[in-house]
């Protein structure tokens, strides 16, 4: 009998001692960018695809030639798309016919200084950018404000995890794992492009964007005393 009874206490003690409290906590920290990503495009036909390489080969240049004047470092510079296709007209009832081919050409580029993302833009376009315009902003070293979102992340679960061992009559025991998801995309906005040759370069606001990290703890349990 007394046996039995302390097998049976083992299954009790062991059972309240593998419980547990899973629990997922947010930080969030807001920032002001301070380094802005462009993307623009060109594009180009031609009768055949290598004339329609050669007059965008001409358009890349002179995107290179830009950003060169403007002083960005060449490793901040990134291709990001190429593309020759083929392009038809669909006559009704007849089979396609092959008119000439479209080469496609999209440039990445990091602005390191913000004043500058305009005239850049400017000068871009004027040069002949003529697809797949966008900014984006983001910030050059995040990892200071990512460890200050973790620490409001691990606040936050803590605090979910306390309200509800009390609700539940029972008390947080010891963290047995954490895990994180971080989520930090800088914010992508597309226009329609304007017209080169503006007397004044185009106002860029890059506003204030938001920074934050998710996780989520699991928490051992204890019996309350």
């Amino acid at each position: 009998m007394r046996a039995f009874l302390a097998v049976c206490a083992l299954l009790v003690g062991t059972s309240v001692a593998s419980a547990n409290v899973t629990v997922n906590g947010q930080g969030k920290v807001t920032y002001v960018p301070d380094v802005g990503y462009v993307t623009v495009g060109v594009s180009s036909k031609g009768k055949t695809a290598q004339e329609a390489w050669e007059k965008n080969k001409a358009l890349v240049e002179r995107l290179f030639d830009v950003l060169k004047a403007h002083g960005v470092d060449p490793k901040d510079m990134q291709t990001v798309n190429l593309t020759i296709r083929p392009e038809y007209t669909r006559p009704k009832d007849q089979e396609p016919v092959l008119v000439g081919y479209v080469v496609g050409y999209d440039l990445k580029v990091t602005v390191r200084k913000l004043a500058d993302l305009g005239p850049v833009l400017d000068d871009l376009v004027a040069a002949g950018a003529n697809q797949s315009v966008s900014i984006a902003f983001g910030l050059a070293d995040a990892e200071k404000l990512m460890d200050e979102a973790r620490v409001k992340a691990v606040a936050d679960a803590r605090r979910k995890a306390d309200l509800y061992t009390t609700a539940a009559g029972t008390k947080l025991g010891r963290v047995v794992a954490i895990s994180e998801v971080q989520v930090y995309h800088p914010v992508e906005q597309r226009f329609e492009l304007a017209m080169p040759g503006a007397k004044d370069s185009l106002r860029i606001a890059q506003g204030q964007q938001e920074l934050s990290v998710g996780i989520t703890v699991v928490y051992g349990l204890s019996p309350a005393e």
